[in-house]
């Protein structure tokens, strides 16, 4: 707890708690959604890969409001979004981040956690199949199909995406979790399926203003006349699927309220 609510990491606690007791009797996927907001409106946050020198991973932290990539991005607004306070959010990323594992063999002494232990899942899709980040609804919300290329790690045929053409974009919740599918006519999503067997690329949250339908998510690069990289940024999701070749299509998964998953505390 100490080490994951120290200033240099986090947010003011004081300052996480008072919008968790503002925002608690929202449906909590207009939460999350806000929590987004919350990290985009402060613009204190960079985009840093988590296992780089000083990213979440390398540094053995729950967390790093200041320094995020994309799936710290979305573990943490999902997190805050469920919990009943700053500290109970990281007994909510213990138990979705690491489900099944007791706690004394993720958590040292020292207060790190092991992001190499077996519990956490490494590949985006796994984390959309797990179910702690809501509900697939990706059918819901598109004319979704198979994937019939597959990656050495996921067989042809084994998921459904939602090609850009497909998207319902009126389907799409406040608060959805969205998951950016490689394409592999492109250079680089062919690259990422076929060296390191990645289905999923990027993920963002959405926001709906109006009638349009943005997604923010921890940017690492510029897109050009829409925003600055380096950032927490919001972009219309129809203009990002457009402008960003490498991906075909999106996974869709809505949180719902449900019991957070008990904790292990020993091994034994």
């Amino acid at each position: 707890m100490q080490r994951n609510l120290q200033r240099a990491v986090s947010f003011p606690e004081a300052l996480l708690d008072s919008c968790v007791s503002a925002w608690r009797s929202q449906p909590l996927g207009e939460r999350v959604a806000r929590w987004a907001a919350f990290f985009l409106e402060r613009q204190q946050t960079q985009y840093l890969f988590g296992l780089k020198p000083g990213g979440y991973v390398a540094e053995s932290l729950l967390v790093q409001d200041f320094r995020q990539d994309c799936v710290l991005f979305s573990y943490r607004c999902s997190e805050l979004a469920r919990a009943a306070s700053a500290r109970d959010a990281l007994l909510w990323a213990l138990a979705t981040r690491f489900a099944t594992a007791a706690l004394d063999s993720v958590v040292s002494s020292t207060g790190g956690v092991n992001y190499d232990h077996r519990a956490h899942l490494d590949y985006s899709l796994d984390i959309v199949r797990s179910g702690h980040w809501g509900r697939d609804v990706t059918c819901d919300v598109g004319l979704a199909v198979n994937d019939s290329v597959g990656t050495s790690r996921y067989p042809a045929g084994s998921f459904a995406y939602i090609p850009t053409a497909q998207l319902r974009l009126e389907r799409l919740a406040d608060g959805d979790l969205l998951y950016f599918v490689f394409d592999e006519k492109n250079p680089r999503g062919k690259k990422m399926r076929q060296e390191y067997g990645l289905v999923i690329g990027h993920q963002g949250i959405v926001q709906r203003l109006g009638n349009t339908v943005t997604v923010i998510h921890a940017a690492q690069s510029d897109l050009s006349g829409e925003y600055r990289g380096n950032r927490i940024v919001r972009v219309p999701l129809a203009t990002y699927l457009r402008r960003v070749d490498s991906f075909k299509g999106i996974i869709v998964t809505r949180l719902e309220a449900s019991p957070r998953p008990p904790l292990a505390t020993s091994g034994g």
